[in-house]
Protein backbone atom coordinates (compact mmCIF):
# COMPACT_ATOMS: atom_id res chain seq x y z
CA UNK A 1 0.00 0.00 0.00
CA UNK A 2 0.75 3.64 -0.76
CA UNK A 3 2.41 5.83 2.10
CA UNK A 4 1.31 8.99 0.84
CA UNK A 5 1.99 12.64 2.45
CA UNK A 6 0.73 15.49 0.32
CA UNK A 7 1.44 19.18 1.50
CA UNK A 8 -1.07 21.13 0.40
CA UNK A 9 -2.43 24.99 -0.24
CA UNK A 10 1.20 25.72 -0.88
CA UNK A 11 2.63 23.73 -3.09
CA UNK A 12 5.03 24.06 -6.09
CA UNK A 13 4.02 20.54 -8.20
CA UNK A 14 7.43 18.43 -7.91
CA UNK A 15 9.32 16.94 -11.30
CA UNK A 16 9.43 13.69 -9.30
CA UNK A 17 7.60 10.12 -8.59
CA UNK A 18 8.12 7.86 -6.19
CA UNK A 19 6.31 4.28 -6.01
CA UNK A 20 5.60 3.87 -2.36
CA UNK A 21 5.48 7.16 -1.01
CA UNK A 22 4.14 10.54 -2.86
CA UNK A 23 5.69 12.61 -4.71
CA UNK A 24 7.11 15.53 -2.28
CA UNK A 25 6.80 18.51 -2.76
CA UNK A 26 10.05 20.58 -3.49
CA UNK A 27 8.97 24.57 -1.51
CA UNK A 28 11.37 25.56 1.15
CA UNK A 29 9.53 24.33 4.13
CA UNK A 30 9.04 20.17 4.08
CA UNK A 31 6.65 18.90 5.98
CA UNK A 32 7.59 18.59 10.42
CA UNK A 33 7.72 15.51 11.62
CA UNK A 34 5.41 15.34 14.57
CA UNK A 35 5.35 12.45 17.47
CA UNK A 36 2.48 10.53 18.00
CA UNK A 37 1.99 11.37 21.11
CA UNK A 38 1.41 14.94 19.65
CA UNK A 39 -0.66 14.19 17.22
CA UNK A 40 -2.87 12.08 19.75
CA UNK A 41 -3.14 15.43 21.82
CA UNK A 42 -4.17 17.84 18.42
CA UNK A 43 -7.59 15.90 17.41
CA UNK A 44 -10.09 17.73 17.02
CA UNK A 45 -13.49 15.20 17.47
CA UNK A 46 -16.19 17.86 16.25
CA UNK A 47 -13.95 18.37 13.14
CA UNK A 48 -13.62 14.72 12.44
CA UNK A 49 -17.57 13.87 12.56
CA UNK A 50 -18.17 16.88 10.40
CA UNK A 51 -15.87 15.64 7.71
CA UNK A 52 -16.64 11.82 8.26
CA UNK A 53 -20.34 13.20 7.15
CA UNK A 54 -18.79 14.06 4.30
CA UNK A 55 -17.04 11.05 3.54
CA UNK A 56 -20.22 9.14 3.72
CA UNK A 57 -22.22 11.03 1.94
CA UNK A 58 -19.86 10.02 -0.65
CA UNK A 59 -19.63 6.58 -0.39
CA UNK A 60 -16.70 6.45 1.26
CA UNK A 61 -17.36 4.49 4.91
CA UNK A 62 -13.93 3.01 4.47
CA UNK A 63 -12.17 6.40 4.56
CA UNK A 64 -14.83 7.97 7.33
CA UNK A 65 -14.11 4.81 9.51
CA UNK A 66 -10.17 5.70 9.69
CA UNK A 67 -9.98 9.55 9.37
CA UNK A 68 -8.03 11.73 12.23
CA UNK A 69 -8.05 15.14 11.88
CA UNK A 70 -5.02 17.11 14.22
CA UNK A 71 -4.43 20.55 14.92
CA UNK A 72 -0.69 20.44 14.46
CA UNK A 73 1.39 23.72 15.86
CA UNK A 74 4.32 22.77 13.66
CA UNK A 75 2.84 23.84 10.62
CA UNK A 76 3.85 27.32 9.72
CA UNK A 77 3.35 28.45 6.27
CA UNK A 78 1.26 25.30 5.69
CA UNK A 79 -2.10 25.45 6.14
CA UNK A 80 -3.06 22.21 5.77
CA UNK A 81 -1.23 18.70 5.07
CA UNK A 82 -3.11 15.22 3.82
CA UNK A 83 -1.25 11.90 4.91
CA UNK A 84 -2.96 8.55 2.39
CA UNK A 85 -3.31 6.28 3.10
CA UNK A 86 -3.42 7.01 6.85
CA UNK A 87 -6.44 9.24 5.97
CA UNK A 88 -4.59 11.62 8.38
CA UNK A 89 -5.55 15.32 7.82
CA UNK A 90 -3.69 18.05 9.92
CA UNK A 91 -4.30 21.75 9.81
CA UNK A 92 -2.67 24.99 10.96
CA UNK A 93 -3.98 26.40 14.61
CA UNK A 94 -3.31 29.66 12.95
CA UNK A 95 -6.81 29.26 10.86
CA UNK A 96 -9.16 29.47 13.28
CA UNK A 97 -8.02 33.75 13.12
CA UNK A 98 -9.41 33.71 9.74
CA UNK A 99 -13.16 33.45 9.12
CA UNK A 100 -14.58 30.28 7.22
CA UNK A 101 -10.67 28.97 6.13
CA UNK A 102 -10.86 25.96 8.73
CA UNK A 103 -13.68 23.97 6.85
CA UNK A 104 -12.18 24.95 3.43
CA UNK A 105 -8.52 23.76 3.92
CA UNK A 106 -10.30 20.75 5.88
CA UNK A 107 -12.24 20.00 2.46
CA UNK A 108 -9.21 20.61 0.03
CA UNK A 109 -6.68 17.84 2.76
CA UNK A 110 -10.19 15.74 2.35
CA UNK A 111 -9.89 16.03 -1.13
CA UNK A 112 -6.50 14.25 -1.47
CA UNK A 113 -7.44 11.75 0.37
CA UNK A 114 -10.43 11.15 -1.54
CA UNK A 115 -8.56 11.59 -4.79
CA UNK A 116 -5.66 9.33 -4.21
CA UNK A 117 -8.36 6.82 -2.87
CA UNK A 118 -10.36 6.89 -6.35
CA UNK A 119 -7.27 6.53 -8.18
CA UNK A 120 -5.43 3.18 -6.89
CA UNK A 121 -2.65 2.68 -7.69
CA UNK A 122 -3.03 4.89 -10.63
CA UNK A 123 -0.27 8.06 -10.89
CA UNK A 124 -2.39 11.78 -10.38
CA UNK A 125 -1.43 14.91 -10.18
CA UNK A 126 -1.42 16.53 -6.51
CA UNK A 127 -4.12 18.94 -7.62
CA UNK A 128 -5.09 17.56 -11.13
CA UNK A 129 -8.70 16.39 -12.55
CA UNK A 130 -9.04 13.89 -9.83
CA UNK A 131 -8.81 16.02 -7.14
CA UNK A 132 -10.39 19.26 -8.43
CA UNK A 133 -13.26 16.36 -8.71
CA UNK A 134 -13.12 15.89 -5.31
CA UNK A 135 -13.03 19.46 -4.25
CA UNK A 136 -16.60 19.35 -6.43
CA UNK A 137 -17.92 16.52 -4.75
CA UNK A 138 -17.31 18.28 -1.56
CA UNK A 139 -18.84 21.76 -2.35
CA UNK A 140 -16.01 23.54 -3.05
CA UNK A 141 -15.67 23.34 -6.91
CA UNK A 142 -12.92 25.79 -8.51
CA UNK A 143 -10.62 25.08 -5.35
CA UNK A 144 -6.97 27.27 -5.46
CA UNK A 145 -3.95 24.92 -4.74
CA UNK A 146 -2.37 27.78 -3.42
CA UNK A 147 -3.62 29.87 -0.36
CA UNK A 148 -3.21 33.22 0.15
CA UNK A 149 -3.35 33.55 4.04
CA UNK A 150 -0.55 35.86 6.26
CA UNK A 151 0.62 33.11 7.83
CA UNK A 152 4.30 33.30 8.46
CA UNK A 153 6.75 32.07 6.33
CA UNK A 154 10.07 30.03 7.68
CA UNK A 155 12.95 30.02 4.77
CA UNK A 156 14.96 26.74 5.30
CA UNK A 157 18.44 26.49 2.64
CA UNK A 158 17.27 23.29 0.51
CA UNK A 159 21.38 22.02 0.26
CA UNK A 160 20.43 18.64 -0.71
CA UNK A 161 20.25 18.50 -4.78
CA UNK A 162 19.16 15.14 -6.46
CA UNK A 163 19.26 14.92 -10.66
CA UNK A 164 17.82 12.51 -13.26
CA UNK A 165 20.51 10.18 -14.68
CA UNK A 166 18.56 10.91 -17.95
CA UNK A 167 17.72 14.46 -18.41
CA UNK A 168 19.70 15.69 -15.94
CA UNK A 169 17.37 17.73 -14.32
CA UNK A 170 18.33 19.19 -10.57
CA UNK A 171 15.47 18.48 -7.40
CA UNK A 172 16.37 20.51 -4.57
CA UNK A 173 15.83 18.82 -1.21
CA UNK A 174 16.23 20.01 2.65
CA UNK A 175 15.41 15.75 3.36
CA UNK A 176 16.41 12.97 1.63
CA UNK A 177 14.01 11.06 -0.14
CA UNK A 178 12.51 8.18 2.03
CA UNK A 179 11.91 5.74 -0.77
CA UNK A 180 13.20 5.20 -4.05
CA UNK A 181 12.08 8.43 -6.26
CA UNK A 182 12.16 8.80 -9.93
CA UNK A 183 11.88 11.80 -12.66
CA UNK A 184 8.26 12.75 -13.37
CA UNK A 185 9.13 13.60 -16.59
CA UNK A 186 11.10 10.72 -17.62
CA UNK A 187 9.18 8.47 -16.45
CA UNK A 188 5.56 10.19 -18.30
CA UNK A 189 7.56 10.16 -21.48
CA UNK A 190 9.63 7.23 -21.56
CA UNK A 191 7.71 4.35 -19.07
CA UNK A 192 3.95 5.36 -19.37
CA UNK A 193 3.72 7.05 -16.43
CA UNK A 194 5.04 4.58 -14.17
CA UNK A 195 7.91 4.35 -11.81
CA UNK A 196 10.88 3.37 -13.36
CA UNK A 197 14.48 2.45 -12.17
CA UNK A 198 16.23 4.26 -15.18
CA UNK A 199 14.71 7.38 -14.04
CA UNK A 200 15.54 7.13 -10.44
CA UNK A 201 17.22 10.48 -9.24
CA UNK A 202 20.86 10.22 -7.78
CA UNK A 203 21.92 12.42 -4.82
CA UNK A 204 24.81 14.46 -6.77
CA UNK A 205 25.17 17.53 -3.89
CA UNK A 206 24.80 17.11 0.31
Amino acid sequence: MRDFAQLCFDFTASPVWTPFQSVRDLKAEDPPEMPEEAAESGRDAELEEQARGWLLALGLPGGAKLLTVIWNTRLRSTAGYARYPKWVVELNPLLRDFEGQVERTLKHELAHLIAYHRSGRRRIEPHGGEWRQACADLGIPGEKAHHLLPLPRKEVTRKLIYACPACQKPVHRVRKFRAPTACLSCCNKHAGGRYDERFKLVLVKK
